[in-house]
């Protein structure tokens, strides 16, 4: 059995190598709905198969009312009450409650499929959109690394995907209802919603999702474990420090009390009040301790992953990212060569008009976006060739010809002359 569960996570941690996300979201959508599946079928097979629970009966007690009571007791739920204290009468309230350990199993099934929601939405809200990150890394991973031609040939496809979703999916959304639906998520947070940032802005709420998610189900264990739980873990170390046992541990106690009353005919009715053991209980606090941290963890990485792409979409850092690469690849000669005459200095502006409308116009947010993603799942070696491969397609076709007219600048068009083609700026070859 132990082997089978090493093969499942084999698969789960080793499967789909290719990835429209970051660390982060795989961290709450692949490895934590892992876990979550792990401890849900280990706790599901120790209730339903095994004896979750074994009570202490009177000896008058037959076999079948023995088994009654462990039945009762189990569905009843039980209480808590310490050693050094006395049984409450039967009219007092009891104190510690224990109900939630028969809905263990669907408390973890339900945490996993709720770490799962965000990363269904992406998936559908992403993958009609155009900028199919997903597309581009499989031919990505399709190179042959030590084949220049098969390279190229990589990166041309590349571009071209990469180009045709800027040219029609980002600012033409078709008429349908994810269109429609994309297009009202554009108009809540920018006032053109042909601007390019579909894609970015519902990856940011992606991830907001998934901050939310992890930071509410500390509030969802805290309603189904007792109050209290979100500082659960500080207990549990604060008790290691002073070498408490875990044995009478309030929130998971392994021996209980429990009330039930066989009714018989007329009014004797016979109340009873037996000592149960809850060998689950062992599992459930090993797990749920292990929970605690491991969702201390994921919510740190997740709000650290969202503040940093707040800041990879600021103007500033777009702009360092993209022009990085084209420096290292002596595509932008003004910055490449420090020389003060003025043909260098006519060069540098172009450059940096060019590089505007490469960066502002042409591969807008979205652009920038995919150019992040694929850096996060490969390397820097190949996002610096896709992003001089977008460049160059840039410079020699149509629509870095129409974006300088719009600019007016007779250096720019004389570039984009010498630039494209067989002297043509007006198609594609």
């Amino acid at each position: 059995m132990v082997w089978q569960f090493i093969d499942v996570f084999k698969k789960v941690f080793n499967s789909n190598k290719i990835q429209d996300d970051d660390f982060s979201d795989r961290l709450s959508h692949r490895y934590t709905v892992s876990i979550l599946i792990l401890f849900t079928i280990l706790v599901g097979s120790s209730q339903f198969v095994g004896n979750p629970i074994a009570c202490w009966a009177p000896a008058q007690f037959t076999g079948a009312m023995v088994q009654y009571a462990n039945y009762i007791c189990w569905i009843a739920s039980t209480y808590f009450v310490p050693s050094e204290d006395l049984l409450p009468n039967p009219n007092q309230p009891r104190q510690y409650r224990i109900n939630y350990y028969q809905w263990v199993p669907f408390i973890l099934a339900l945490m996993s499929i709720l770490f799962y929601v965000p990363f269904v939405i992406w998936e559908f809200l992403a993958r009609p959109s155009g900028l199919d990150a997903k597309t581009v890394m499989k031919i990505i991973y399709s190179m042959d690394a030590s084949s220049s031609e098969s390279r190229d040939k990589t990166m041309r496809n590349a571009v071209k995907i990469i180009d045709r979703a800027i040219d029609y999916h980002r600012d033409y959304y078709e008429y349908s209802c994810l269109g429609r639906l994309r297009r009202s998520i554009n108009r809540c947070f920018l006032p053109n919603f042909r601007s390019g940032s579909y894609i970015s802005i519902l990856y940011m709420l992606v991830k907001l999702l998934y901050v939310a998610n992890v930071c509410g189900q500390f509030f969802l264990l805290n309603a189904f474990m007792g109050p209290d739980f979100t500082i659960y873990g500080f207990q549990v170390v604060r008790d290691l420090a002073q070498g408490k046992d875990f044995w009478e541990s309030p929130r998971f106690p392994r021996v209980t009390m429990c009330d039930f009353t066989i009714r018989t005919l007329g009014e004797n009715n016979h109340k009873n009040t037996i000592q149960c053991t809850l060998p689950i209980n062992l599992f459930n606090e090993k797990i749920f301790i292990f929970i605690w941290f491991w969702l201390c963890l994921v919510a740190i990485l997740s709000v650290y992953s969202f503040l940093v792409w707040i800041f990879n979409f600021t103007s500033s850092s777009r702009t360092s990212f993209v022009k990085r690469y084209l420096k290292v690849n002596d595509r932008l000669s003004g910055y490449v060569h420090h020389h003060h005459s003025s043909s260098t200095s006519s060069s540098v502006t172009v450059d940096n008009k060019i590089f505007d409308a490469f960066l502002f116009e042409y591969l807008k947010q979205d652009g920038v976006f995919l150019l992040r993603i694929v850096k996060k799942n490969t390397n820097d070696i190949v996002v610096g060739e896709l992003v001089c491969a977008l460049w160059d397609h840039f410079k020699r076709y149509p629509k870095f010809n129409s974006m300088i007219q719009n600019h007016g600048d007779e250096s720019m068009q004389k570039e984009a002359e010498k630039l494209a083609p067989n002297g043509d700026t007006n198609g594609y070859h």
